[in-house]
């Protein structure tokens, strides 16, 4: 008969303690608060990158101290040496896992802050659902947005008008209404649709006008270098100017273009040239 075996870590037999892990101790009280958890104030939120670092390192000590797979096979002790249980460890675990979705960023901290602060004066008249549906917006921060089917009377409705009237806070329109104000609605539509328009019109011709603008600037810098390519670049036309202004330019181009040896000895060129035009004379 053959026996199945699985691979189990081995206990450590002396208990750990959260020091070694260079962390804080674990909170005293039943309910311990997401700050409380991973001993970060809320003050301490001003410098966001530093805080969003600090909660990372945290998290990750905490995690290799309290995952399932890592506690299961070690002995942890709190500071006052008492040792933590299986069922203690796995409750620790969760409420880690749930105050760092809390804190790991600050649009879930923001949340967070102003679940602690709704009260009965934020809950204005105007609200068709519950209080608690209202203050479970604030409460939950991994959420996206407060939704109307968290109201019991999303599903309590039984037409579409109980529905408007959940959803708006008001009587849903009749037939009459829709009849009465449909030419003004029409009207609204056009007035908004000409707006559009127009503002699409008015961009068109403002684009238009500039690409004129950019095609008549570049005409005439065109304009101006050919200018300048007849004149010589105000250089003069003359065979001895010409050969003066190659010589400008290639030395604007050499490494050396500054060394005395390099302007004497374009001197040289020209003053020879000059004296071979005064032989041919």
């Amino acid at each position: 008969m053959f026996h199945r075996a699985y691979a189990t870590a081995a206990r450590n037999s002396n208990p750990v303690r959260h020091s070694e892990y260079k962390l804080h101790a674990w909170p005293k009280g039943k309910a311990p608060s997401p700050h409380d958890i991973f001993n970060l104030s809320a003050d301490d939120c001003k410098n966001r990158l530093s805080y969003d670092r600090a909660v990372r390192a945290t998290y990750q000590k905490l995690v290799k101290m309290y995952h399932p797979d890592l506690a299961a096979s070690k002995d942890i002790m709190d500071d006052d040496g008492k040792l933590v249980s299986a069922a203690q460890k796995k409750k620790r675990f969760l409420d880690i896992q749930s105050a760092y979705e809390v804190l790991k960023n600050s649009r879930n901290r923001q949340a967070y802050a102003k679940s602690q602060t709704t009260t009965w004066d934020d809950y204005k008249r105007g609200q068709t659902g519950s209080f608690d549906a209202y203050q479970n917006e604030w409460q939950m921060p991994t959420v996206e947005k407060y939704s109307y089917t968290n109201d019991p009377k999303f599903w309590q409705a039984g037409s579409w008008e109980d529905y408007y009237q959940m959803r708006y806070g008001r009587s849903a329109p009749t037939q009459e209404e829709w009849e009465k104000n449909k030419w003004s609605i029409l009207w609204k539509v056009l007035a908004a649709a000409a707006v559009v328009v127009s503002l699409q019109v008015m961009l068109a011709l403002e684009k238009t006008n500039e690409f004129n603008r950019q095609t008549r600037l570049m005409n005439l810098r065109a304009n101006a270098e050919l200018s300048d390519s007849y004149s010589n670049y105000d250089e003069g036309l003359s065979r001895f100017q010409r050969i003066r202004r190659f010589l400008l330019y290639r030395r604007s181009g050499l490494v050396d273009r500054d060394t005395d040896g390099t302007k004497m000895a374009e001197n040289e060129i020209l003053t020879k040239y000059a004296q071979d035009q005064l032989k041919k004379m």
